[in-house]
């Protein structure tokens, strides 16, 4: 009879290593959205592209209206006297360190500046899950809210991050109690939708 060979162990592949969570990032404006984005992170920070409103006297916006539905910023005032959105940053509250993913709860900070004592100036936040498409479905977060004084105001709102492949968040600032209308935008002279 011939020699039989040993069997050969199977090979064994090497683990699949985790992914490498991305860490905080910092937004890009996207031409094709008409707003800031960030492919993925543990947090998203809109920087200074959001900083100032529409035409406004000194404080022209940089890609304004850098809103999905090209929502139109209000033109009237002057640079930090008058109502602005500066900046949006989304976190997780839920702690860990991976990239956010669905089912985490988030907070909404909107940077803005608030015209004289505030007391006339309120802020919506929305956020859509479904923002890669043509017509998002926006979801109020929460009541609205009345600023709490004048000047330069953080303003939150938390939510839980819904399934979708693209996510999107909207803050509405604006002067009075002017509704949210069509694509939950506002109109005013005065009013800033980013």
């Amino acid at each position: 009879p011939a020699p039989t060979q040993p069997p050969t162990p199977a090979p064994t592949q090497p683990p699949t290593p985790a992914p490498t969570p991305s860490g905080p990032q910092t937004a890009t404006y996207d031409a094709t959205l008409g707003a800031p984005k960030c492919s993925h992170g543990l947090s998203c920070d809109s920087a200074g592209l959001l900083n100032g409103r529409g035409t406004m006297t000194d404080g022209v916006e940089t890609n304004r209206p850098n809103n999905l539905n090209s929502c139109t910023d209000g033109g009237s005032g002057t640079y930090h006297d008058d109502e602005s959105i500066d900046r949006i940053i989304v976190t997780r509250v839920t702690g860990g360190d991976g990239d956010l993913t669905e089912g985490d709860l988030v907070t909404i900070t909107a940077t803005v500046w608030c015209w004289n004592t505030g007391s006339n100036d309120r802020i919506d936040f929305y956020y859509a899950s479904d923002a890669d498409a043509s017509n998002p479905v926006w979801t109020q977060i929460g009541a609205r809210k009345t600023c709490p004084g004048g000047g330069e105001q953080t303003m939150t709102a938390s939510f839980t991050l819904p399934p979708g492949s693209l996510q999107a968040v909207r803050a509405n600032l604006m002067y009075g109690s002017s509704d949210a209308g069509v694509n939950k935008c506002v109109t005013g002279s005065y009013d800033d939708t980013d």
